[in-house]
Order: C-alpha cells, then sequence, then structure tokens
C-alpha cells in the first residue's frame, strides 16, 4: 500500500529481528492510506535496538528520554513495539508506539509518569478512566512518538467481556465514551455496534485506550475489540468508505491468512466518523 515503507523494511528487521519470526502483526488503517505492524520482545537488547531506530527515524530528544524512563521502570520486560507509515499527500509520516505489559496499578503508572512529566501533562483524566472503567490496574502502559510533535501518552484498561458481564461492562463503556468523547457525532452509530463487535455470547478480552499530551486528552477514546471480521467492521463506515475499508482490512486479514481481523481499534470522537484500525496476527 505504501512502497516506500516496503523499501525500508531491511534496515527496519535490524532493529525487530528475531522477535519478529516469532510473532507479528500486519496493521491496515481502515480509510486512509497508513499501514504498519507490531512486534514484541524482551530484555534491555531488545531497548538498545528500539532506541536505534527512534533515532534513526528522528524522533524527538523527549520520546527517546521517555523511552528509556519507562523501559527502566518496567525492567526491560513485556515490550511491544508498533511502527507505522501514513501517506500525507506526497509524504510518508512515520510514527512508532511502544507499549509495556506489566499490570502495575492505576497508582504506580500515574507515578512512573508523573515523575518524568511533572506537573505538565494532566494526568487525572487517565485515572479518571480508570474509574468510569472499575479499574485499578493498567493493563499497558504506552506512548506514540512522532518527528517534531509532541508525546501521546496512553494507559490502556481491559474489559473482560462474558454473557454474565456484558450488560454492566456497555453501561461502563457508554459512560468512558460520553465523558472522552462527548463532543462526537458517532456514538451512535458506535453503540448500534458493540454487540456486533463484541458478541453477548462471547467471553473474551477489550481494551480501552485514552491519548494526553500537555494540552489535555485529544477529544476521542478508542476500544479495540477482539475478532472481528471486515464486513462487520466495514458495517460502522457508509458508502464508498465501508466499501475501502472492506477491500482494506480484507486484504490484510488474507496477507496474514487469517479469516478475521485478530483485533480490530475503532476511534470515537475524531472527525465525522469512526476510524478504523485492523490487526492481523501472522506468526
Amino acid at each position: 500500500m505504501i512502497p516506500s515503507a516496503a523499501m525500508e523494511m531491511d534496515r527496519v528487521s535490524l532493529a525487530i529481528m528475531p522477535e519478529f519470526d516469532r510473532y507479528g502483526e500486519l496493521i491496515v488503517a481502515g480509510d486512509a492510506p497508513a499501514v504498519g505492524l507490531l512486534v514484541r520482545g524482551e530484555g534491555e537488547d531488545f531497548t538498545r535496538r528500539v532506541s536505534e531506530l527512534m533515532e534513526s527515524w528522528d524522533m524527538t530528544e523527549e520520546a527517546r528520554h521517555y523511552h528509556r524512563h519507562l523501559a527502566e521502570a518496567f525492567e526491560h520486560k513485556r515490550i511491544f513495539l508498533k511502527l507505522e507509515w501514513c501517506q500525507v499527500e506526497q509524504q510518508v509520516e512515520r510514527q512508532m508506539a511502544v507499549y509495556y505489559r506489566r499490570r502495575p496499578s492505576v497508582h504506580e503508572a500515574l507515578r512512573i509518569l508523573s515523575r518524568f512529566t511533572g506537573t505538565s501533562v494532566p494526568v487525572e483524566v487517565l485515572r479518571e478512566l480508570g474509574m468510569l472503567l472499575g479499574k485499578d490496574t493498567v493493563h499497558f502502559v504506552a506512548f506514540t512518538a512522532r518527528p517534531d510533535r509532541p508525546i501521546w501518552h496512553k494507559f490502556y484498561f481491559s474489559q473482560y467481556l462474558t454473557p454474565v458481564s456484558c450488560a454492566s461492562s456497555e453501561v461502563r463503556l457508554q459512560r468512558a465514551v460520553a465523558r472522552f468523547a462527548r463532543e462526537s457525532t458517532q456514538t451512535e452509530r458506535w453503540a448500534a455496534y458493540h454487540d456486533r463487535l463484541a458478541p453477548r455470547y462471547r467471553i473474551q478480552t477489550a481494551f480501552v485506550s485514552l491519548a494526553v499530551t500537555e494540552d489535555g486528552p485529544d477529544g476521542s477514546l478508542k476500544i479495540d475489540y477482539p475478532e472481528v471480521s471486515p464486513v462487520v467492521a466495514a458495517g460502522l463506515l457508509d458508502g464508498p468508505e465501508a466499501e475501502r475499508a472492506y477491500d482494506r482490512l480484507q486484504r490484510l486479514c488474507d496477507a496474514a491468512g487469517q479469516r478475521a481481523l485478530s483485533y480490530l481499534g475503532v476511534r470515537i470522537g475524531v472527525g465525522k466518523r469512526l476510524v478504523l484500525k485492523g490487526y492481523a496476527d501472522f506468526i
């Protein structure tokens, strides 16, 4: 989808091998020329390779320092690295996200974040999201870095959905969406499809995330749903946008050898429509 991104694979592979031989995900945006990959790793050597890639991708000094800060706080364990390329007119923009799956308490995660940011980032909104979701632990502590732009600080909270808990979980999700995507015109569309994205008969885990910079939250909330077919995902959109999303997400599944998306990210609150991102495991 983005030929120039494919040309970078030899250089990128130096940072993500041998981890990518053991586990990998391919990523495609539903209605934008954006692609990516995700890999997970462990240890100080993986941290070093990620740091070198951040430098070669011209990530900010602040982002590189924050990466080292989190790596040390979480002992270089259970690291996920996401690399993305997005075509914007004639330019390709790169961004990088790093996640730590250590399940700290909300208090501990905020303490780690605040030790780096001080009072410059309104971290209390992350605590508020945890309260709305009934969570006292954070599943992933993460950040997204882009050249010449502020860091997005992110917390991911899990929601365990079962036939018994689905009704109460849906209420919690609705409260979180109402709070953090309250200016959105998309909430009715999301609510109408929630039971298709998370069927009530199935046991699964969804993830809810919020991104915050020094200017506050970005006005949106993202929910990642597991095992969603491209047909159901595309139904969240209309007309040509739905057709385009179906084509992209189906091609992603075909490339990964999967019948359904491993996860569908649904972002509520950006623009006039829901923003979709598909993830597919291939190892």
